[in-house]
């Protein structure tokens, strides 16, 4: 079963964006796989920490299928908050059987350089504007690789402590870079927010066992990397980045509603406006639609604004769907776990450390990419939260287990 959980785990990172739904092979395979635990009944020993976890995920999956119930929405709504559901069973699979870490770090590292390479394919061979990889949209191909990178990057305090420590630091290092390469390719802007603060975090954490130097000499790195990737020719940051300055520019400019900042600022103000009609519970995904649809006729939106389904930011598309009960199940989702590989990765052991700085990238990823887009409406965005949450989780408290 221990080489079964680490093959799957292996897969579902390795294919998230280089082969179609690529996540779907390792999730299914872990989700069949627990069923074991009807009939093996293993030890499992939860702890507090753990049913704090299970509690976050049933709690946001009750919160927002009771809400969709009670506005009627379509069924396929229900498809995203259940996935917080099945990872529950996929977890407690991994507390008994947990994979080997070199599965999760070589499939983080692995999956962050097939994306790269595809997306590199797609803009050179394809002109491809905006490669997105394996997945449906730009946006979502450039939040997962940026998440694979940094995971990638939070990975070599593990492989540091390795036999074979300089192949596998080179493999992640190589992930963090194709991360990276591949988010800056994809023109994502709201994603690349996500980079200086994972680097932070994690260059605090290392200069706690390095030094302030280390501190300093990994940000000048960044700096420099960061500078240089503006200014080199035809830089997809430059660009993207003097793109929206002058959308930003244009703000008040009605024909500034059909750019890219300017339909996000519609949609939140949009959001924000209607949330307050129904602040407890919502409207709900089809009032939601039928509400703009009501602002196009009387011409207080544009009608290119009111084709998404959602409010570009997870935050205001929970709330003015959801209501503030909704807000706060999000909320839980991302702080809660957040607050437990924080506080494994200041008081825990030092093997669980590198498992803690992922988790707590994880969590800072999604609540960064939550800002500019609607991650959870989708299949990709919730499994590459939960799933690996779940993963990182079980590798955690079996490192924890064996200090």
């Amino acid at each position: 079963m221990l080489r079964l959980t680490s093959v799957c785990v292996f897969l579902f990172s390795a294919l998230s964006v280089s082969v179609d739904s690529g996540y779907s092979f390792g999730a299914v395979g872990l989700l069949l796989s627990s069923a074991c635990l009807s009939w093996k009944r293993p030890r499992l020993g939860l702890q507090r920490q753990d049913w704090t976890l299970i509690a976050v995920l049933l709690a946001y999956f009750s919160v927002l299928v009771a809400n969709m119930a009670y506005h009627g929405d379509p069924g396929r709504e229900f498809d995203m908050p259940l996935r917080a559901l099945l990872v529950v069973p996929v977890l407690l699979l991994l507390l008994a059987y947990p994979p080997r870490p070199a599965a999760w770090w070589g499939g983080v590292a692995v999956g962050a350089i097939a994306g790269a390479a595809l997306a590199l394919w797609q803009f050179t061979m394809q002109d491809m504007v905006r490669p997105q990889g394996s997945t449906s949209n730009a946006i979502h191909y450039g939040n997962v690789s940026m998440l694979l990178g940094m995971l990638s990057l939070a990975g070599l305090e593990w492989a540091r402590t390795q036999r074979r420590a300089l192949a596998w630091c080179a493999l992640l290092l190589a992930g963090c870079l194709a991360g990276v390469f591949g988010s800056i390719l994809s023109g994502s802007r709201g994603g690349w927010i996500a980079l200086p603060v994972c680097v932070l975090i994690i260059a605090m954490h290392n200069a706690r066992a390095h030094g302030k130097r280390y501190l300093v000499i990994t940000l000048s790195t960044m700096a420099l990397l960061m500078v240089t990737a503006y200014y080199v020719p035809h830089s997809p940051i430059r660009e993207r980045a003097a793109m929206a300055v002058t959308e930003v520019e244009k703000m008040n400019d009605p024909a500034n509603a059909t750019t890219s900042i300017g339909q996000r600022f519609e949609a939140w103000h949009t959001a924000l406006l209607l949330s307050t009609e129904h602040p407890l519970l919502g409207i709900g995904r089809n009032g939601y639609l039928d509400e703009k649809k009501q602002w196009v006729r009387e011409g207080k939106m544009g009608p290119d604004t009111s084709e998404a389904t959602n409010a570009h930011n997870d935050y205001l598309d929970v709330l003015v769907k959801r209501g503030v009960i909704g807000l706060l199940a999000l909320f839980g989702l991302f702080l809660l776990p957040l607050y437990l590989f924080g506080r494994a990765l200041r008081h825990g052991a030092a093997t669980a450390h590198p498992y803690a700085l992922g988790g707590v990238v994880l969590c800072v990823c999604y609540i960064i990419f939550g800002m500019t887009t609607s991650s959870l409406t989708l299949n990709i965005g919730i499994i590459m939260l939960v799933f690996p949450m779940a993963m990182q989780w079980a590798l955690l408290r079996h490192a924890q287990r064996g200090a």
